[in-house]
């Protein structure tokens, strides 16, 4: 209701807000369910609301009673629905008025002749003025006759009948008052409507007489309550929403401080951590860079020796001192051989070291938060000249030290054996060609173990202590563990080729076709070809002392090849061809002294050559019953044969 001098109460302020902006309403539209909002922010809301997948693009829900509502004309474009709906004119006036009613309404001509206070009874909303009786009736309606005029001296009750009759929404399909109620379908309607959807219900009447039929029946009241108690409800609703926010920002601050004193205590954790990791860096380094001094101080010692030994034998040459000169050359002859075995025992574990800060994935380990500390150890090219070591081949005698059966009830066929394995246990591991097999013997001859291998397994070679890797026909590779006197699969490299030669570098394998070629192989079956030979190379060995690998090439005619050196550079060197010694070469081994030993399948030997091929011995030939060798391995100063003429046997032998 308005208030004394045309103001409008508090309700009808409120009224005036439209409730999606809190702003005073701007072009408002009504809705069927008589709330009214601007026109922009309806058009904004419905827009944004059809955008839902889940609600029909032919309906919306309305922002406060979420009553569903659909435009007059469903097929023009959704931006401009809310153009549809009606203009609530009666609020339109009400903001007008609000807008020029801050102060009491005095009549404007009588403020123009001086006359201040002359309280206004009409307000011409054309002109928006406020004029006085004697003014609107000796001015205003003399030159304005067609002005709409409003008495606003009885605001309360123009507004009451302007509201009844302005504030009826009309029917959105035919434009007319919705003055009928059907109560068996529950809506309100124009009579086109009543006539046209509701003339066969029984109970339509007007909505002052269902207006009344509320009131009798105290469901306006009933109503009161029920909205009185829903906003209740959600006066106590919105007091939790309250304490809840102030737990979040209680929360939030609890928070904060809990991730600063966290991060001070990882600050402190990673000071710790930084020192530990320093430390042991620190402790490495200093550990690996003294043993390499140690050599080096061994090596210094041992060289100025020699160079002092060699200029004082010089000397007494020249001054024909005979006894000085004797002892100067046992002294010499005691350093050549001190360096060699120096140079022995160098050879070998001769890598480079890197120490690297390995940094690991967050919350792998708390205490390796900020990495740890790796040493990798490669092996390095050992930078001394073989020739050095390659002392005349020794004459050491060959004894047969055992011979032992390798067939065993199981097997169907007769053993043939390509490759074996002299573990650094003393055990033998064998490939059984005709069985499919890996066997398993002490160098006894005690039988511990077999596996199947399928696709004849072929070469075999040493990868670490306690693994094996096998080669076949079209199986790849199968890398073995040997393991308290079993074997197990421990994984295969599926390469679909046909293999034969195997040996293991640097953390890959160097393999032979069944065409001739040598190639390097990763753990994952990459190849890379390194020498193409002529023929099938049977066996491959790794030459420890240069690193290089040693092949055996199966030639049977005058100057070709049958024993070759492949560099790590990928250059290859003759060491003997088929006009030597050795014609038809199988199984091949290098010694710790760099020295060769190969099996001749068809020139019926196993021959010991120096590692460039100039000095050669046959250390089993026919005398030793030797007629068709095709694998060999060597261990210290023993090694393992196996020949073809004894195909259920295996024979160890020994140099003295």
């Amino acid at each position: 209701m308005a208030e004394e001098g045309g103001r409008p109460s508090e309700l009808d302020l409120h009224l005036l807000e439209c409730s999606i902006c809190l702003e005073i309403l701007r072009q408002p539209k009504s809705l069927p369910c008589h709330h009214s909002f601007c026109q922009e922010c309806l058009g904004t809301y419905i827009t944004k609301e059809l955008s839902d997948k889940r609600v029909p693009d032919t309906l919306f829900p309305c922002p406060i009673c979420r009553r569903m509502t659909s435009p007059a004309n469903q097929k023009e474009a959704k931006e401009k629905w809310a153009e549809q709906f009606p203009t609530n004119f009666v609020i339109q006036d009400l903001i007008q008025l609000k807008e020029r009613s801050t102060d009491f309404p005095y009549c404007k001509p009588c403020q123009t002749k001086g006359n201040l206070t002359t309280p206004a009874k009409f307000w011409c909303k054309t002109m928006n003025i406020n004029f006085c009786k004697n003014c609107k009736e000796q001015h205003h309606d003399i030159l304005h006759s067609e002005c709409d005029i409003l008495d606003i001296s009885e605001f309360d009750t123009c507004i009451n009948q302007s509201k009844q009759e302005e504030s009826v929404p009309k029917c959105h399909q035919h434009e007319k008052k919705l003055l009928w109620y059907c109560e068996k379908h529950n809506c309100l309607g124009c009579h086109v409507c009543m006539i046209k959807f509701h003339k066969q219900c029984e109970f339509t009447i007007t909505t002052k007489e269902y207006l009344e039929k509320l009131k009798s029946g105290a469901q306006l009241e009933d109503s009161k309550k029920i909205l009185k108690k829903g906003a209740d409800v959600l006066k106590s609703l919105m007091k939790d929403f309250d304490e809840q926010i102030q737990t979040l920002v209680q929360n939030q601050e609890f928070a904060l401080k809990s991730i600063t004193d966290l991060r001070k205590r990882i600050d402190e954790e990673l000071d710790e951590c930084q020192k530990a990791v320093t430390e042991e860096l620190v402790t490495k380094y200093k550990g690996e860079k003294e043993k390499i001094e140690v050599s080096l101080r061994q090596c210094d010692r041992l060289m100025k020796g020699m160079l002092h030994t060699l200029k004082s034998s010089i000397k007494a040459s020249a001054d024909n001192n005979t006894m000085e000169a004797i002892m100067m050359y046992q002294r010499g002859q005691a350093e050549v051989e001190s360096c060699q075995d120096m140079i022995k025992a160098m050879r070998e574990p001769y890598t480079s070291v890197t120490i690297q800060h390995q940094v690991l994935k967050l919350g792998t380990q708390d205490d390796a938060m900020l990495g740890k500390i790796v040493i990798k150890k490669q092996r390095r090219r050992f930078p001394v000249d073989p020739g050095f070591l390659t002392m005349p081949l020794p004459e050491r005698q060959v004894k047969e030290v055992r011979k032992f059966r390798i067939k065993i009830p199981e097997d169907q066929y007769d053993c043939i054996i390509f490759g074996v394995v002299y573990l650094p246990d003393g055990n033998v591991v064998l490939t059984d060609y005709n069985n499919n097999k890996l066997k398993l013997f002490t160098d006894e001859g005690q039988f511990l173990d077999q596996l199947t291998i399928p696709g004849n397994p072929c070469d075999i070679c040493l990868v670490d202590n306690n693994t094996v890797a096998v080669t076949g026909h079209r199986v790849g590779v199968r890398i073995v563990k040997v393991e308290d006197s079993k074997l197990s699969l421990s994984s295969v490299i599926n390469t679909g080729k046909t293999l034969y030669g195997i040996t293991h570098k640097d953390g890959r394998f160097v393999v032979s076709d069944d065409r001739g070629g040598v190639y390097s192989m990763t753990q994952g079956g990459a190849f890379n070809m390194l020498h193409k030979y002529n023929t099938i190379c049977w066996n491959l060995a790794r030459d420890t002392v240069t690193d290089d690998i040693l092949v055996s090439v199966y030639n049977k005619y005058e100057r070709r090849v049958t024993v070759s050196r492949l560099s790590a550079d990928k250059r290859h060197t003759d060491v003997m061809k088929a006009d030597g010694v050795v014609r038809g070469a199988r199984g091949i081994d290098v010694d710790r002294e760099g020295n060769i030993y190969v099996c001749g399948e068809d020139s019926h030997n196993v021959v010991q050559m120096s590692g460039d091929g100039t000095r050669v011995r046959e250390l089993l030939t026919s005398a030793h019953g030797i007629q068709n060798p095709l694998a060999i391995d060597v261990h210290g100063d023993k090694f393992v044969v196996f020949d073809k003429n004894e195909a259920c046997h295996i024979r160890i032998f020994q140099l003295y």
